[in-house]
């Protein structure tokens, strides 16, 4: 009788158990992590937009909005929690990724066959964790946003091209660019200039092939690129839905009017920050950018990529994946230096996702070649294991510093703001994420619909005025006005006379409208003045911050931001019209909530000024 085989064993068996293990481990960091409900920035926007497939900022996030649709559907959690899953998985898809490319590039170095299997598993494996766990990686993963998803579409762009070159197998280039194509309808300027990589990384499939055959190989790719781009279709089909006749949603997300083609050109070349493109860049530096890499992953790390990626460039064997890496780095960089690299802002860290993700993988392949010099094997997985927990217990301490489990304060804020209006009141909102959180809670919850709620911010947008006009008639003629830029005392005394009025204060507010404002007691509102009635603060000028609120804007930048500006632009205008109790109430919880800040200081002087100019006009 024949003894039984014994079992054939897949040597890429310990490298697939490892991909699960880091989705797993990955995905229930970021679970934990996820902010419950509408957080800051853009994150209450994209979820409303994504359950009432509306039209996000230009361009336009259509891949971020529909794969947030799809998360929708889980019977789990609030809306904002389940699009914040959404960008919780794709980030674990992006951790497994890095993990395959760490495990490929170490494969093919100079160490991959002494180094052996599980050290190359552990090794990558603990790159996957350094990348995922950065601070930058995590803050737009645990809340609705579109870096997350779009680091896994270019991370998967150039692990099929590199496929592609290796292999010669043409079917990885056209999946790598239908990625790219998708990866463009997400956020073009990130897949564009980060799909550089994966294009040099796929060049071998050029050479030394057939010139009709490299012909329809090209013309193949660009087709590809062009199906995944087609999800831009969705832009236009949806405008038709959102702006047609009485079906018109006043509280849908749908920037620009994409019914037409000059209209879809507004969203895609996104027109209405091309004003601000100045300003934004007066205030940052492309220099700051490589300091924000070395505050993401640490100077040590930093460092050791250089050297894994000089070592990969300089072996002719390893050359070409080298320079895709390198490419690839140099892509996110120009990506975030081209939207103007802001240090503290976390959706701008969003483009340096895929840099984060190759300096990693470069870490690990310098590494790799370290670790291949030591002679005996368990040594080698002994070292690679202690480098997978010291990353472990890197990603440990992420978990509570940059986790947004706890944060409530945004929603609790626009909800006390809705609650706080009278019946049948209209609403003037100035700031941006007032809107997006007003957009959630009323689009999303169905929250007062009495109120006639408009973003002066928008008016000037195509199709802004005419949708909200025809959906709230008593809007329409400020709107028009707005929009025009002549905005009266008429126009304001008209929609006083059928509604009361809140406004949210700005500096940049029609005199018409911004004369006409007296405080309430929360900080951000403010009443118009009906005719005969006299301007004088309607309530208490002080705005009570619950120690939850203090708790969580000690905590969060954003959320001290938020509340911060609120209670600055109150001071700003109360120092202007004279209001002193509710200037100095404000300011004074500016200087708790803000201490030291230069520009509080600076509205003291004014404050201190304008009160010196007004009272003897008062006497």
């Amino acid at each position: 009788m024949l003894p039984p085989l014994s079992p054939v064993r897949d040597p890429d068996t310990p490298v697939r158990v490892g991909a699960w293990l880091v989705a797993a481990v990955v995905f229930a960091a970021y679970g934990v992590m996820m902010a419950p409900s509408p957080y800051l920035l853009d994150s209450a926007e994209l979820a409303a937009a994504s359950f009432g497939l509306g039209i996000a900022h230009p361009p336009g996030e259509a891949v971020a909005l529909l794969w947030g649709k799809l998360f929708c559907l889980l019977p789990i959690g609030g809306v904002a929690f389940r699009v914040g899953l959404g960008q919780a998985a794709a980030g674990a898809g992006a951790a497994v990724l890095v993990y395959r490319l760490a495990a490929r590039v170490i494969a093919h170095s100079d160490a991959g066959a002494a180094l052996g299997v599980m050290a190359r598993v552990l090794l990558a494996a603990a790159a996957a964790l350094v990348f995922a766990f950065a601070p930058g990686v995590v803050g737009v993963a645990v809340r609705p946003e579109v870096y997350a998803l779009q680091s896994a579409l270019s991370l998967a762009a150039l692990l099929a091209a590199l496929r592609a070159g290796d292999d010669r197998d043409p079917r990885f280039a056209l999946l790598a660019a239908l990625l790219l194509g998708l990866g463009v309808a997400n956020h073009p300027l990130v897949a564009g200039l980060v799909g550089t990589g994966a294009v040099a990384a796929a060049l071998p499939l050029l050479f030394p092939e057939q010139r009709g055959l490299r012909v329809r190989l090209v013309g193949l790719s660009v087709i590809a690129l062009c199906t995944g781009a087609l999800v831009f279709a969705y832009l236009p089909a949806r405008a038709a839905a959102l702006f047609s006749g009485a079906a018109a949603a006043p509280d849908a997300v749908a920037w620009g009017d994409a019914r037409t083609p000059s209209g879809l050109w507004w969203v895609l070349a996104a027109k209405t920050f091309a004003a601000k493109a100045g300003l934004v860049h007066q205030a940052t530096s492309a220099a700051d950018t490589p300091f924000a890499l070395i505050e993401e992953l640490g100077l040590p790390v930093c460092m050791l990529a250089i050297g894994g990626g000089y070592l990969l460039v300089r072996a002719r064997h390893t050359r070409r994946l080298g320079v895709a890496l390198v490419v690839s780095l140099a892509g996110a960089l120009g990506a975030a230096a081209l939207a103007g690299f802001d240090p503290g802002n976390p959706d701008i860290r969003g483009y340096l996702g895929v840099g984060l993700a190759v300096l990693a993988v470069l870490v690990a392949a310098l590494l790799a070649l370290v670790l291949a010099r030591v002679r005996l094997a368990s040594a080698r997985a002994i070292c690679a294991a202690a480098l997978l927990l010291l990353a472990g217990a890197g990603a440990a301490t992420a978990v509570p510093a940059c986790g947004l489990r706890h944060a409530r304060s945004a929603d609790v804020v626009a909800g006390d703001l809705l609650t706080a209006l009278p019946a049948r009141a209209a609403l003037l909102t100035s700031y941006f994420e007032t809107a997006f959180l007003l957009a959630y809670q009323r689009g999303v919850e169905g929250r007062r619909p009495d109120v006639a709620w408009a973003h002066l911010g928008f008016a000037a947008q195509p199709g802004y005025a005419d949708r909200i006009g025809r959906a709230e008639p008593d809007l329409a003629p400020l709107l028009a006005a707005q929009a025009a830029g002549a905005l009266d005392q008429g126009t304001v005394a008209a929609l006083a006379a059928r509604r009361p009025v809140r406004a949210e204060p700005d500096s940049q507010l029609k005199p018409a409208l911004r004369d006409r404002l007296v405080p309430t007691e929360l900080a951000g509102v403010w009443a118009l003045a009906v005719d005969g009635v006299p301007a004088s603060p309607t309530s208490s000028p002080a705005w009570p911050l619950s120690a939850d609120l203090v708790a969580e804007a000690a905590r969060d930048r954003q959320v001290r931001g938020f509340i911060g500006w609120r209670l600055y632009l109150d001071a700003e205008l109360a120092c202007a019209r004279g209001f002193t109790d509710v200037a100095t109430a404000r300011l004074r919880q500016l200087d708790h909530l803000l201490p030291n800040d230069v520009r509080v200081a600076q509205l003291h002087q004014r404050c201190r000024a304008a009160r010196a100019a007004f009272l003897p006009s008062r006497e």
